[in-house]
């Protein structure tokens, strides 16, 4: 029995420096490239643009899109916009078209002719499209004036075949709604510019991305792909381009209400996620982005939150054995570390359990998140 003890206890020493290694190299690896200056390509070149905004179901929050779309800070005669109405059944059809007319916008709703679901309607229309750059935003994402300009700017290289943007998460002023991503944003942000210095992006922003219209006719989006953004990132890297991260293209999202909305939301990403990594598998060992970015992806979407569950489910045991175990929670009753550790251990642990919930359906998260914003972004 104490021998026994002894192993689980060396076992759980082992991987919680594992972890610690992990996630530590990570950020440290890519706080290091993310400082690296790069010189940008320069052009006053801004290239013809598509906005294509899917819809489906989206009466609740489709006006406040438009009236934001109206704002954005880029010449009208570079942009048309396309509502892709994936057969709603709600009235967000007679909505937008009828706000569309309230404005100088070049815009159009279009029923998708491609079938049902996000990755077929876009399927469908990228042959169709004619402007150099097409760029994606959901409907229930607002963007800052500026974030076309700013997303743009990166295809004056001609490596580079996409970039996403940032987001920031808005919370309902009334309902006070907040987001637990709130709290490791900074994270995010570094390693994400520290991939894109080193080659290419892990994880694609749907609320806004944007690539070369050329390339996306070149490509077929895994119509059973719940994350169709990373399903286009991949394959946008297959075709010899990087995908970088815009931090100064700003794009608000909005985060269901509930606890119980929040964490659907989060495993059917998760979900999604970890298909598109499990379908690329060939891709490791590969330039730069399999040899470095790909291979810690892997370790913290699939490995990681295995190893998180088995620490957390031990943990008791290993403080009856030994109370100077306790020690290891003060880190989380310090403010800001606390909530940053206490909301990554959240998600590497619910990652375990994202077979639940079906990777198509489940509209409650989504509709816990169709709220009206009603501020200045």
């Amino acid at each position: 029995m104490q021998i026994g003890m002894i192993n689980i206890l060396s076992t759980w020493q082992t991987l919680f420096a594992f972890e610690i290694i992990l996630f530590s190299s990570y950020t440290l690896l890519m706080y290091i490239y993310s400082r690296k200056k790069e010189e940008m390509s320069k052009s006053n070149h801004l290239p013809t643009v598509t906005l294509i905004i899917p819809m489906y179901n989206e009466e609740k929050v489709i006006k406040e899109k438009i009236e934001n779309t109206a704002k954005l800070d880029y010449p009208q005669e570079k942009l048309k916009i396309i509502f892709l109405d994936d057969h709603s059944t709600d009235k967000s059809n007679i909505i937008s078209s009828e706000s569309i007319k309230q404005t100088s916008l070049n815009a159009s709703v279009i029923e998708n002719q491609g079938g049902k679901g996000k990755a077929r309607a876009l399927n469908w229309i990228f042959p169709l499209l004619e402007s150099e750059i097409t760029i994606i935003s959901d409907a229930d994402a607002l963007l800052k004036e500026n974030s076309l300009l700013q997303l743009t700017k990166n295809f004056a290289d001609p490596d580079i075949g996409g970039a996403t943007g940032k987001i920031i998460i808005l919370s309902d002023k009334v309902r006070q709604s907040q987001s637990q991503e709130e709290s490791y944003r900074f994270f995010f942000d570094v390693w994400r510019l520290g991939e894109s210095k080193i080659q290419s992006v892990s994880v694609c922003n749907g609320p806004l991305m944007g690539f070369r219209t050329d390339l996306l006719k070149k490509i077929k989006i895994d119509p059973d792909a719940y994350a169709d953004d990373s399903d286009m990132l991949f394959k946008i890297i297959r075709l010899g381009y990087r995908v970088v991260y815009e931090s100064k293209a700003i794009v608000y999202e909005r985060v269901p209400l509930s606890v119980k909305g929040r964490i659907i939301q989060k495993m059917k990403r998760i979900n999604g996620l970890r298909r598109v990594y499990l379908d690329n598998l060939d891709m490791l060992g590969k330039g730069h982005f399999g040899k470095i970015i790909y291979p810690y992806a892997l370790l913290t979407h699939i490995i990681s939150p295995i190893i998180v569950l088995f620490l957390v489910l031990v943990y008791p045991f290993i403080v009856l054995q030994n109370l100077w175990y306790l020690g290891f929670i003060i880190p989380l009753i310090i403010p800001k570390i606390g909530k940053t550790l206490l909301s990554f251990m959240i998600t590497q642990f619910i990652m375990n359990f994202s077979f639940l919930i079906p990777t198509a359906g489940s509209w409650e998260a989504v509709e816990d998140a169709r709220y009206s914003i009603n501020q200045d972004i």
